[in-house]
């Protein structure tokens, strides 16, 4: 199968990542790198550095993929509470975006 992983460099989007190339499964990658590291990652998975929010770049990260694992997110409790407007555009926002562009990508 093909994947798509949001926030795909982070912790958990890195294992997943690799996990699913090693049962053989091709894997694509989308992350900003605010927190993600792109060195986690089998040099074998395509990873594409950009913003959860980039609807022309969903749109072709999106093309023949089977099945998205959407872990793009900001998680500090304490910088939400400083910058809820920059948490609100990730988690609600990128949320949103990433729907769309699956539901125009059919």
């Amino acid at each position: 199968m093909n994947f798509l992983i949001t926030g795909g460099a982070g912790f958990l989007g890195a294992a997943l990542s690799n996990r699913l190339l090693r049962q053989g499964h091709h894997v694509r990658v989308l992350d900003d790198l605010s927190t993600g590291n792109p060195d986690a990652l089998d040099p074998e998975v395509h990873f594409t550095r950009g913003d959860i929010n980039d609807r022309p770049k969903l749109w072709t990260l999106l093309q023949d993929i089977h099945c998205v694992y959407h872990l793009a997110a900001r998680v500090s409790v304490q910088e939400s509470i400083l910058f809820p407007r920059d948490y609100a555009k990730v988690n609600v926002c990128g949320t949103a975006t990433l729907m769309e562009a699956a539901r125009d990508d059919r």
